[in-house]
């Protein structure tokens, strides 16, 4: 994530969907994406905490935006999936729904090399 946004210096609108538990002990890299919307080179910061008031997760969020998303992804949006494999299966079933719509899946999409992960 780190790599991508900071060459982003194309300014490519690039949105990132961020989760921890604790905006307080877990917001890594907070000043560095705050830099990265200030210059452009980050479009929108979604950052979501499951341990708030509030909590939620990042395939949560996802599903709020699927509208934006499905558009961004039908204009040929590519996705990168960064974190834990129980993070990433829910992400991807969110996605799934959202562009079931498209008659298209995550699965169509990894093999147009247009949804990464990179998991653990």
């Amino acid at each position: 994530m780190r790599h991508n946004t900071a060459h982003n210096t194309a300014h490519r609108p690039m949105y990132l969907y961020w989760g921890g538990r604790c905006p307080k002990s877990d917001f890594l890299y907070e000043p560095e994406l705050n830099t990265y919307l200030k210059d452009k080179r980050l479009t929108k910061l979604n950052a979501v905490f499951s341990r708030v008031t509030e909590g939620c997760y990042v395939q949560d969020k996802i599903a709020v935006d699927g509208e934006e998303l499905r558009q961004l992804i039908e204009s040929g949006a590519q996705i990168l999936v960064c974190g834990g494999r129980s993070m990433a299966n829910s992400v991807m079933l969110a996605i799934d729904e959202i562009i079931a719509p498209l008659a298209t899946d995550v699965i169509a999409l990894k093999a147009q090399g247009r949804y990464r992960e990179d998991v653990y």
